[in-house]
């Protein structure tokens, strides 16, 4: 697969994705993904589906979502500002979906076309691209139903420890330091990493780690050294271990083979 790092300030990137899992996260951009082979659960806040091919997810910013590749999934999957999509900017930031899912990809055969063609212009055309991605919405956004945006969630142990986490995973980070910061027993906050986050602590800051030092090998000159201090590993030999073990291959191999551009 081809994680990615959820730059806060990401514009627009549109990419395919082969077996696509990633734990619980948040980002102020939003995210659309159609299943264009395989199966892939998409869980946004507490909503969770299993989408088959041509089917669609739409996370709106903030929300707390996660993927699962359970056999093999590929996928087309575009991270976008609100503000590139000015006629619905309002939307995304007042209002959600009642439910994320969509089903009108399997419906209508411009939906999945319009998403070939955004994925096949974002490299040498992305003006182009994101002019498809205008008319994805405008498919999606005649189906949805919305309501008005919901914060409980800005109160839920789960969004504020994945917000603190997205914001210090760069510095030294520890059970006991986050509780201190948060307000809760390090015990619980282990509990509900395992239980509602799906992935141990550890796990989860260095899966975020290597997915920053990912994007900083496809899209920087900077050395392998500064990258992995920058991520936050303690050391090379650990870095490298993480990283194999993760993509399958060496960062510096990762760097010679991968080229996205963002």
């Amino acid at each position: 697969m081809h994680p990615f790092y959820e730059d806060k300030q990401e514009g627009f990137r549109c990419f395919q994705s082969d077996n696509l899992t990633f734990p619980a996260h948040l980002h102020s951009a939003a995210e659309l993904v159609l299943v264009q082979k395989g199966s892939l659960t998409v869980t946004v806040q507490e909503q969770m589906k299993t989408l088959s091919v041509n089917e669609i997810a739409l996370i709106f910013p903030d929300m707390v979502h996660s993927y699962e590749t359970a056999c093999t999934s590929t996928c087309c999957l575009c991270t976008f500002s609100p503000g590139r999509s000015k006629d619905y900017y309002h939307i995304f930031r007042t209002q959600q979906p009642f439910s994320p899912f969509f089903l009108c990809g399997t419906q209508n055969e411009d939906i999945p076309f319009a998403f070939s063609r955004m994925l096949s212009c974002a490299k040498d055309s992305p003006a182009v691209s994101e002019a498809w991605l205008h008319l994805i919405l405008a498919y999606l956004f005649e189906e949805a139903a919305l309501v008005p945006r919901d914060s409980r969630d800005d109160t839920e142990i789960s969004y504020r420890l994945i917000s603190y986490v997205s914001s210090h995973f760069q510095e030294p980070l520890t059970l006991d330091g986050i509780a201190r910061e948060l307000h809760f027993n390090k015990y619980y906050i282990s509990r509900v990493f395992t239980r509602k986050l799906h992935c141990g602590f550890s796990a989860y800051i260095n899966r975020l780690r290597l997915d920053y030092a990912a994007h900083e090998l496809r899209s920087t000159d900077h050395t392998v050294t500064e990258i992995w201090q920058e991520a936050g590993f303690e050391s090379q030999k650990t870095f490298n271990r993480a990283f194999l073990s993760c993509y399958g291959v060496t960062p510096t191999h990762y760097r010679k083979t991968q080229s996205f551009g963002t």
